[in-house]
């Protein structure tokens, strides 16, 4: 049967090659679409890692809206069950290009620098201590892009910083973080004592999600997120990432899977009458079925192979291309992999439904009629 499948698809060589080649279009859009989807979610799982255990405070009118200050850090920490508290001021590094690099200014209070950061780890140096000034603290991206090491000067806004601290990879938003000291980065944005949001740290004994709510009642001119609210947050923007990227994939895939139809449809057409002579010469209705569904996996199948041999190439060049600005854009995962070829086997497989469907239906007499 494998022999048979495969003569009928080399017999038909340029046609089966533009079919291959659509379903690998197809795939290649699902790969390059779901690498996207991929890095995003692992950036997310492991950022919400290093934030979960934090409540966020924020002024009435929303982070960006302004009017929280470093006077409300003590209010927050006067509510029953806040074990600590702490303001960070939160802007664009390259504020010309509009946050597109990723890269972020965080300005913490030296003091809290360690328990803001908490699990990060270290990869050399220190935290900001007390009285730093002009000391910072890089993410693994930036100290790659700026091949900076301890001791290093680092410009930010015309004034020169010290690298006091690199960050290990976490895969995570602190990577591409820049962090210096509240006061410093409140004098460089000319913002006062103003901070974009204050973290608080629930007491061990203490319900978070209860907690925040207390915080907010308490603490005038104020809303908080706490850490279950930031999940569920978090978790529909992804969901509205994926089902965007995956989409325009799946319809490049599923424009493949037409492909396959049109083609199939086409060969029944063409081998009436071989079909008539199987059946003549002993085949059951389910050979035929067979032989049509199994021409139309291995098409789906070796598109599948090509669609993610060329996707992941394109990948990798796309990743070496961005590296230049330290962004990783894609992730190629096993999952992914899987789903590509799962997929691009049922596209295969269902679109070779009906046309294998209309042969195994063929009467054996009729069949032998055509010319």
């Amino acid at each position: 049967m494998l022999d048979l499948i495969i003569r009928n698809i080399t017999n038909r060589k340029i046609r089966s090659s533009l079919t291959i080649c659509g379903i690998a279009l197809g795939i290649f859009a699902v790969i390059v679409m779901g690498a996207m989807s991929e890095n995003f979610h692992q950036t997310f799982e492991r950022s919400m890692s290093v934030t979960s255990d934090k409540i966020r405070v924020f002024a009435e009118s929303g982070v960006f809206g302004g009017g929280l200050t470093e006077d409300k850090v003590s209010d927050v920490l006067r509510v029953a069950g806040v074990e600590d508290a702490y303001g960070l001021l939160m802007t664009t590094f390259d504020e010309d290009k509009m946050g597109m690099t990723g890269k972020q200014i965080l300005g913490v209070p030296p003091e809290k620098s360690s328990v803001a950061l908490n699990p990060v780890q270290l990869k050399a140096g220190r935290f900001l201590d007390p009285g730093d000034s002009y000391s910072v603290v890089v993410g693994n991206n930036i100290k790659r892009e700026y091949n900076l090491e301890i001791g290093s000067k680092f410009e930010i806004h015309d004034k020169y910083f010290t690298v006091v601290g690199i960050l290990d990879y976490t895969g995570s938003i602190f990577d591409n973080a820049v962090i210096i000291p509240l006061e410093t980065a409140q004098d460089l944005y000319s913002v006062g004592n103003s901070v974009s949001y204050i973290f608080a740290v629930p007491d061990d004994r203490v319900d978070a999600e209860m907690l925040s709510k207390r915080i907010e009642l308490s603490v005038k001119g104020t809303s908080t997120l706490s850490p279950g609210e930031l999940e569920v947050q978090a978790r529909q923007s992804f969901m509205i990432f994926s089902v965007i990227t995956i989409s325009s994939g799946l319809l490049a895939a599923i424009i493949g899977g037409l492909c396959v139809m049109n083609t199939m449809l086409m060969s029944v057409a063409e081998r009436t009458r071989e079909f008539g002579i199987l059946k003549a010469i002993g085949a059951e209705t389910k050979d035929i079925l067979l032989l049509t569904l199994g021409e139309a996996s291995l098409m789906g199948l070796l598109g599948g192979i090509l669609g993610i041999i060329v996707g992941i190439g394109a990948v990798q060049i796309m990743n070496a291309w961005l590296a230049t600005t330290r962004i990783v854009l894609f992730l190629i995962t096993p999952r992914l992999l899987i789903i590509a070829m799962l997929f691009a086997l049922l596209i295969g497989a269902l679109s070779g439904l009906y046309p294998a469907y209309r042969a195994s239906k063929m009467s054996p007499m009729e069949a032998l009629k055509h010319a």
